[in-house]
């Protein structure tokens, strides 16, 4: 099974227990962690665009900061302190900047 690890990274202390959620990662490390449905983290929800923006929004997602730094945006599931099953969500790491 695909996993990250989470313990021991800069994530660590933003883990909350089993549920879907959001990775960042940048250089190949996790640098923010965020749930899919963050008052219940077990509770899958399916989000519209618009909780989605909301969701990046109030957890300070910059989508421009993410592609200066080749990052990308992961989602997958907690668990034991593992991001288990990632997929790409959005992809940045190989997009130049425009500027």
């Amino acid at each position: 099974m695909e996993h990250i690890k989470l313990l021991g990274t800069k994530v660590e202390s933003q883990y909350n227990g089993c549920g879907n959620a959001f990775l960042t990662v940048e250089n190949g490390s996790p640098t923010k962690l965020f749930y899919e449905n963050p008052t219940m983290p077990a509770v899958s929800k399916e989000l519209t665009v618009e909780e989605l923006m909301e969701l990046f929004a109030d957890n300070d997602v910059d989508f421009e900061v993410l592609e200066q730094k080749q990052a990308a945006i992961l989602i997958g599931t907690c668990s034991c302190y593992e991001f288990a099953f990632p997929e790409v969500f959005i992809d940045f790491t190989s997009k130049k900047s425009q500027r």
